[in-house]
């Protein structure tokens, strides 16, 4: 799906989410081009339900996992969300699948501990064009895309 496509199927299923907001733009980017893992547009679909409102949350770590320990720590009402769309952004140099499927077993494990039933709930994972980062900066990065129901 080309950028312009994606941009159009959110107007299509939310016209009154404001395309120059945040939520807009961060959709935009995880179901459009470059992502690691295919996403699916019925996901889409979903995660914009009547009745909602969004959240994004952008963090910053030594390591995915850490990005998903701040997320569950510093932001407990993530686990109230009704969907999680979530990408990580790597780090300059190659893919360590490893170090993501770590992330995504943490969050698993976090959240059996907490009743939860996202839907959707979807990654996916975009390569860095940053050729180094500034030293001591953390270099691996979670955006968390939230739906939150609210209510009549």
């Amino acid at each position: 799906m080309t950028q312009n496509e994606v941009n159009a199927l959110i107007k299509k299923l939310s016209p009154f989410l404001d395309e120059s907001s945040e939520v807009f733009r961060e959709l935009a980017v995880f179901f459009g081009e470059g992502g690691k893992i295919d996403v699916h547009q019925d996901d889409l679909q979903k995660f914009l339900g009547r009745k909602r409102l969004f959240r994004v949350i952008r963090l910053k770590g030594e390591s995915y996992k850490d990005c998903v320990y701040q997320l569950v720590d510093n932001y407990p009402e993530s686990m109230d969300a009704l969907g999680m769309l979530r990408y990580y952004k790597a780090p300059a140099g190659p893919v360590h699948w490893e170090h993501v499927e770590a992330a995504e077993i943490a969050m698993g494990q976090e959240l059996t501990m907490n009743a939860y039933g996202w839907a959707p709930d979807a990654w996916t994972l975009f390569e860095n064009a940053a050729t180094g980062e500034t030293e001591g900066k953390p270099d691996h990065e979670m955006v968390a895309i939230l739906a939150f129901d609210y209510g009549d």
